[in-house]
Parts: C-alpha cells; structure tokens; sequence
C-alpha cells in the first residue's frame, strides 16, 4: 500500500513517501532505526501530496526532495517530540494539514475510484460529472494526473474484475448472465472485452484456467 515512513535513529528522522508500496527488503535496511508508518488507501497519496501517479510509479520519493521547507520543519519537530507516541501525532498533524490543503482534489479522487469500484457502469461517469460538478475535461484531468489511466479506463478495469470474480465464483447459469449482471451490452461485448484483458475467452478459462488452480 502508499505509505509516508519516517525512520529516526539518534534523532535523526528520515521521511520517504511510497506511492506502491513499501519493498520487503527496505524494512531490513533500518536495523534498530524506529519505524513510523502511515498507509493510504490506492490512489489517495498523489492529491494528499500533490504528486502525479507518474511521479509516484518508481521509487521513493525523499519528503526533502518533495518541499525543502516541510520536510525541514518536520524533521525539527520530530526531533524535539521526545516519544514516538507524540511523533506519531506529529506526523499524523501534517498529512491531516496535507488533506486540508488539498481536499478537492482528495475528495474528487477518493469518491471518483470508490464510486467506480461500487458501480462500474457505463453511466456511473455521467453521474459522477453532476454529483462534483465538474466538467468532464476538468475531471479526466484530475483523475489521470492522480491514478495514472483516464476515469473511462479505470471503470472498464474496475466492471472486468467484477465479472471475473463473478465467473470464477461459478455464481451464474450462463456468460449472459455475467455480461448483463455486470453492466455489458450483451455476451459478446463481454467476451471482447475478456479477451482484451485476458488473451483468451471466458469458455477457455472455465475448461481450461479453473483446472490448472
């Protein structure tokens, strides 16, 4: 998951931000350092820090390399807070300070990928236009700026996955069940679409994907 690390050893404290997630072997790195973490929900970092998907897709981004200034009045009141309960109230402090700075891009995108994710429908972006307010160049440019791919190609993925968990689980008597339960136009639209992502049909993995599990 996004996290912001702070590691402090001898009071010195360093701030990286993961816009993945924090590698395994990265945790082994700190010996005996003190380890403060605070995990985002996916896509909530980039407007909480004002940081593009693009920025956020490689490695760690050092807080000092993000804004000098922050991460400079931020390592000295960690410095001076003399438990890590207060540091954790520290750092809990700024990003509260962060989403207050940005919340309209943090409440575009954090309603935007939920509202997707709960009803990928080919209409759920109309909708969403009117609930925020926004037009729709305003709104694709946010939400690609943030979660890296276009509103239109986050729901395709997000209605994929819902017929495919919906497939694997067996829950269905026929594909046009699936395709109509999920929001496609008709089976074939479906299986298009399967094919697209998969390189192969929803047949084909029922006889021949379930049985190599």
């Amino acid at each position: 998951m996004p996290a912001l690390l702070c590691t402090t050893q001898h009071q010195e404290s360093r701030l990286s931000l993961f816009g993945k997630t924090v590698p395994s072997e990265r945790w082994a790195e700190w010996g005996n350092a003190t380890l403060i973490a605070f995990f985002f929900k996916p896509f909530a970092i980039g407007p909480v820090f004002k940081l593009s998907a693009q920025q956020l897709k490689n490695e760690a981004i050092g807080l000092n390399r993000w804004n000098p200034q922050k991460a400079m009045a931020l390592t000295i009141q960690l410095a001076y807070a003399p438990s890590t309960a207060e540091k954790v109230e520290v750092l809990h402090q700024f990003i509260l300070s962060q989403v207050t700075a940005n919340q309209r891009e943090c409440r575009i995108i954090r309603y935007a990928t939920d509202k997707i994710l709960e009803n990928p429908e080919a209409d759920v972006l109309a909708q969403m236009l009117q609930e925020l307010s926004l037009t729709e160049r305003t709104f694709q440019r946010i939400f690609k700026k943030y979660v890296g791919i276009t509103a239109s190609e986050y729901r395709r993925i997000c209605q994929f996955q819902m017929a495919f968990y919906q497939l694997k689980s067996g829950q269905f008597h026929k594909l046009t069940d699936v395709a109509y339960a999920n929001g496609y136009f008709d089976q074939s639209h479906y299986i298009r679409s399967f094919k697209e992502f998969t390189a192969t049909t929803p047949n084909e993995y029922l006889q021949f994907g379930l049985k190599k599990k």
